[in-house]
């Protein structure tokens, strides 16, 4: 899977790409909304994005407007990764339609999940099949990965 990756936290990054390599997915990390736009606009074969709730001071509530508008691009699931949200800043999310709204610190493979899911239901089981190429993973490189994803969460636990 292709998924960007709307974001500041290069430690979200770090752990988002450690997951995607068991799947051959691959993470873009942008930090400027109208460069997403663009991205989403030339790669049409993104298979979901996440973003934080604001990055460099701009709303990514824009993204999921932008998307909406357009019926090319309205189909890519969309999740809301927040280190700070208020109540009704996700039921705002939520409102537009996020495929799910989720707050830091967070469990990776839960993002994966919802994006799956959300692909599932919109283009269907055998097209998620193909986008996510299993690989075969030593237990040491698991181990590794885990002992990231620890470390990401104690950073984030004060």
């Amino acid at each position: 899977m292709r998924i960007l990756l709307i974001d500041e936290d290069i430690d979200t990054y770090n752990v988002l790409r450690e997951i995607a390599q068991f799947s051959n997915s691959e993470i873009i990390r942008v930090e400027d909304i109208n460069e997403a736009k663009e991205i989403i606009l030339n790669n049409r074969d993104l298979d979901g994005i996440i973003a934080e709730v604001r990055v460099n001071g701009q709303p990514t509530w824009e993204i999921l407007s932008f998307m909406k508008r357009r019926e090319d691009v309205d189909e890519i699931p969309f999740v809301i990764l927040a280190k700070d949200l208020t109540e009704d800043e996700e039921a705002f999310f939520k409102h537009m339609k996020a495929t799910a709204v989720m707050k830091k610190p967070f469990n990776p493979l839960e993002v994966f999940t919802e994006i799956a899911e959300d692909l599932k239901k919109k283009k269907g089981e055998e097209y998620v099949k193909e986008r996510l190429e299993e690989q075969h993973v030593d237990k040491s490189l698991l181990k590794k990965i885990i002992d990231k994803i620890m470390n990401f969460l104690k950073k984030l636990i004060p």
